[in-house]
Order: structure tokens, then sequence, then C-alpha cells
């Protein structure tokens, strides 16, 4: 364990000298062209180193890189000629510059950045942007000092930081990471790589060690092609190339900067957009096609995957010519078509598909044809040769000859019927559960003999149009009833003249309510009647009427209703609002039954 301990420190201890020593050389060698009549840089790339370092160590192994650093900083910045003041303020900037980045990068994406992915590219250019913004107040404060201007000597600190962290870490993390992890490319893949990169050292040369002719904006088309061929790992090298050749070019004296006027300011603004395009035409274009790529990669996975399943079952292996016309069948196509091989062989590949599903996947083949693409999946159907009408997937791929050109198609195809039928039987099942559940609800809610609310579902909307009350501020009133003499009507005719009495008395009520009302059966004969925005006086009127209504019935065993009605005041509860109503009720029972009373 200790072995291990002192092996990781020795690892630490180097990995932070070779981070200053890094430092050092950038600091030191920054051309002096470059340089604003300040002292600050066009680019700074110093931070970035950093700052990268950062971000590929745990923080318990920044202090000792970042000391140096600030150590560095301050020796070279005496060196240089500046007070000790301002050194010391530079370094200070330069380490919270890298260490508030490295901090807002990791806390926000809580991993490494990729700065392949566009989220990532995009936090990591925000906090670049809040962490320079920072640094740069303190050295501008600083330089103040010195009789410089804040603003000037600000956005002097800040174009020159933004740019190098916006450039060079880019380079650091994602290059490192293809050496490291070593790209493997195909021998065309290889060759198109060389080709690319050759192309934007080729255009570089050309633009930057001549004067001739200002032709600068060669340069994003090329660095383009080389980020849409190679993504991210193009990008950062193309950038690479542009800006090593543009720095030879500018230690001659030759490219665009010649055009640039005399003012080392003009010349330095142009240098600093130069690099901004250059930024934008590579790394978030890299981005974006890098996350495209993750979502392909993605989906082919998931085909391999369902691919893997299917390829157990007997395909059909075919080619065609280039007229598209059947050379070869193995004896799957039989058990799948019913149709012989040897009678198949030379027809068009389209004869047993269904004309409805001919136009779309000869529209596919026509991309094929072209050459656009190496191979097209369609799902089609067609019918056997029992007039059977079944689905099948083809998997075609091109087959070109030694010249690249079309010779034919190759691929499989998958009977698919029963994934499509399953898909069918699922969706046909999920509607009937569906039905079932709203069945199921209905009559859960619903009093099986009356149809009216069951008990349950009766009090729940009670509670929820109370609760409307109070907060709206409308009338809610209750009417609870039920029918006199009832068990004489059981013990005389039995339970099911009773059970039809209950049903009469049910519908009678339905009859009397408006549509917002909610007629429940609260147990036995006893009902219940909750009238949403009603007073005391409506919910009186439509309690009259039931009751009216039943007794003036001509049925051959007619009943009478006992009413009680009540109104909700401020703090009643579903609880209390029942005893009142059948407070009322029982005093209407107690006068003689038949009519009906208002709780007090």
């Amino acid at each position: 364990m200790n072995l291990a301990r002192s092996g990781r420190w020795k690892s630490v201890c180097g990995e932070a000298l070779l981070v200053a020593a890094a430092y050092l050389c950038l600091n030191w060698f920054t051309p002096e062209v470059a340089r604003w009549s300040n002292g600050l840089a066009a680019l700074w790339p110093c931070n970035a180193v950093l700052l990268a370092y950062m971000l590929v160590r745990p923080r318990r192994e920044w202090f000792l890189a970042s000391a140096l650093v600030f150590l560095v900083c301050i020796g070279v910045s005496l060196y240089s000629g500046r007070p000790a003041v301002v050194s010391l303020a530079f370094a200070t900037a330069n380490l919270i510059e890298s260490a508030t980045a490295a901090l807002l990068l990791q806390n926000v994406l809580r991993a490494r950045p990729d700065l392949e992915r566009p989220r990532d590219l995009f936090v990591f250019v925000l906090v670049c942007v809040l962490a320079v913004t920072l640094s740069g107040s303190i050295a501008a404060l600083a330089l103040m000092t010195r009789g410089e201007p804040f603003g000037a000597s600000w956005l002097a600190w800040f174009s020159a930081d933004a740019l190098g962290l916006l450039i060079v870490v880019p380079l650091l993390l994602i290059g490192g990471r293809a050496v490291r992890s070593g790209v493997k490319l195909s021998g065309r893949r290889r060759v198109d790589a060389a080709l690319s990169l050759s192309l934007v050292l080729v255009i570089s040369a050309f633009v930057f060690l001549q004067s001739a002719r200002p032709v600068a904006f060669l340069v994003s088309p090329a660095v383009l092609l080389a980020t849409f061929r190679m993504r991210g790992v193009g990008a950062v090298f193309a950038m690479l190339i542009v800006i090593t050749v543009g720095a030879i070019g500018g230690a001659l004296g030759t490219g665009p900067l010649a055009f640039a006027g005399e003012t080392i300011s003009t010349k330095l603004t142009l240098v600093q957009l130069f690099l901004v395009t250059t930024f934008l035409t590579s790394l978030p274009v890299a981005a974006v096609l890098g996350e495209r790529d993750r979502f392909g990669r993605k989906l082919q996975e998931s085909e391999a995957q369902f691919r893997a399943v299917v390829d157990v079952v007997n395909d059909v292996i075919f080619r065609t010519d280039v007229h598209g016309r059947w050379t070869f069948l193995n004896p799957a196509w039989e058990r799948l078509t019913g149709y012989m091989v040897e009678q198949s062989l030379g027809t068009s590949f389209l004869s047993p598909v269904l004309a409805a599903d001919r136009a779309d996947f000869l529209k596919r083949l026509e991309g094929l044809k072209l050459g656009l693409f190496d191979s097209v999946d369609y799902q089609f159907r067609f019918y056997t040769a029992a007039g059977e009408e079944r689905w099948a997937e083809a998997r075609v791929h091109r087959l070109e000859g030694a010249e690249g050109e079309l010779v034919g198609s190759a691929g499989i195809l998958t009977d698919i019927s029963d994934r499509i039928a399953l898909a069918a039987h699922l969706d046909e099942a999920r509607q009937r559960a569906e039905r079932d559940a709203e069945a199921a609800l209905l009559l859960a809610s619903t009093d099986e003999l009356t149809g009216v609310a069951s008990r349950r579902a009766f009090l729940a909307y009670f509670e929820e149009q109370l609760a409307e009350a109070r907060k709206a501020g409308t009338p809610l009133s209750l009417a609870v009833f039920d029918i006199d003499h009832f068990k004489r009507v059981n013990d005389r005719h039995g339970h099911a003249v009773g059970d039809e009495v209950l049903k009469r008395v049910a519908a009678i009520a339905t009859a009397c309510v408006r549509e917002r009302d909610l007629i429940g059966r609260l147990g036995g004969e006893e009902f219940a009647i909750l009238m949403p925005q009603a007073s005391i006086v409506q919910a009186g009127s439509a309690a009259e009427r039931l009751r009216g209504a039943c007794a003036s019935a001509d049925v051959e065993i007619p009943v009478t209703v006992s009413v009680g009605v009540a109104s909700a005041s401020t703090g009643s509860t579903i609880a209390s609002l029942l005893k009142d109503a059948d407070v009322a009720l029982y005093r209407a029972k107690a006068e003689g039954r038949n009519c009906l009373r208002i709780a007090a």
C-alpha cells in the first residue's frame, strides 16, 4: 500500500513538473510580436495547460501543479520587468481563471467534459467566458496602478485568455485522448484522414506563407472538411495545423495580416477574429456530428440486437443483378413464399410485392443504385403462392464491381408476419384492457341496483365540491331523503318489489334535479342529493319537486319520501353537513312524514 502511494506521489510530482515546464515554455516563448502594448498576449495558451490538467486529474492532485504554475508565473512576470504587485495580481488571476473554470465544469457536468458533445461544449464555452471575465477584472485592476485604462486592459486580457482556453483546451483534451487511445482507422479511412489534414496543411501554407493574395477564406472549408471526415479529432488537428502555420506566417510577416494595416491593434484584432471563426467552424460542428454518430450507433446497436434474434429464423438469402432480377435464392424462399426457386430465378424481385408497397420500395432502392448509401431496409407485404398476404422485411446491400459501379444487390428476407400480428394483437388487448378498466371504474362508482352514485363515489364528489365551494365562495346544498315506511313494503310485498320501489324513487329523483347535481344511495332506502351552486331556497324547491313527484306517482304501490335539506356555511364539513340534513330529515319524519324540513 505504501509502495502504491509512493509511486502515485512520484507520478503526481512528475506530472506537476511537466505542467509547470509547459507553462514556463509557453509563457516565456509567446512571441513578443503577438503582444499588446500593455504586455497582454493576443492568444494566451498558458492557462489552458493548467485547466486541461485539472480536468483530467482529481482535485486532491491540483495543489502541487497550481503552486508551481503560480511561482512560474510570478517569476516570469518579474523577470519581464513588471512590478511585484502586478506580477502577483497576474499570477493570482491566472490561477483563479483555471481553478474557477475547472470547478464550475466539474460541478455542472458532474464528470470530465466531453467536448465532442454539444451540451458539454456549450457549458465549456460559457464557463470559460465566466472564468476569464473574473480573471480579467483582477488583472485590469492591477494594471490601473500603472495608469492603464480598465476597459482596454480588461478587453485585451479577456480576448487573449478566452481564445487560449477555447482553442488550446480542446486541442489538449481531444488530441490527448486520441493519442492515448490510439485512433484506429481502416486503410481507407487512414488515407481519407491523411488527405483531409494534408489539404488543411496545403491551404494553410498557401494562405499564411504568401502576401500576394488575401485568401484567408479558404481555411474554413478545409477545416470543415477535416471535421466532417474525422469529427472532433479532425477538428482539433486541423485547428492545430492552421494555428501553427499561421504562427510561422506571422513570424515571417506574411499572410493575411500583411493586408491589415499598420497598427498592431488592427492586426491582432483580425488574428483573434480569425481564430474565433476557426473555432466556430470546427468544434461546434464536430460536437453536433459526434452526437449524431452516437445516436446512430445506439440505433445500430438496438437494431443489431433485434437482428440477432431474427437471424435464428430461416431467412431467405438472395442476390439480384443490376436490373433487379433474382440470380440466387436459397431454399428458405420456397418455405417463405411457396414458389419454387427455379421458377423464381430471372424474375423481378418486385414480382411478389403488393402494388401498394412497390412505389415506396423503388424510391428507397433508387438511392442504393445511385450509390448514396450502401444498404437499405424495408418492410413490405407480399402474396404467397397460395394467395396468402404476409409481411417481410428486406435488408438489401449494394454490390459494386472493381471500378465501383453497381453490379447488383444482395441481402436477406425475413418473415415478420408473426411480429406484425403480435403487434396488432397487443394493440387490441390494450384497447380491451382499457375498456375493461373503464367498466370496472364505472361499476365501482355506481350503485348496482338503482344506477345512481355509490356511497363512496358520492362522498368523493362531495369532498371535491365542498373544497371548490370554499375556494370560490359559492353555495353548496345537500338534501337527504328516505322512503317512508319502506320496511312495510318489504314485509308485505317482498324484497323484489322493494327493489323496484327503490329503482322507481331513484329514477324520479334523477328527473327532478339538474345535470350538475349528483344523487347517491347512502344505504338501504336512504338517498342524498348534492347540489353545487344551489342556495338553500333552490335546494328546497328541488327537494319539494321530488317529494311531490313521489307522492303523486300513479303506481300500484305508492310511496312517499321525507326530506331534510341543509346548506354549507363557513367551517362546514362533510360530516357536519350530513348531520344537519339528517336532523332535518328526522324532524320531517317526526312531524308526519311526506314532508320537507330545512335545517336550522
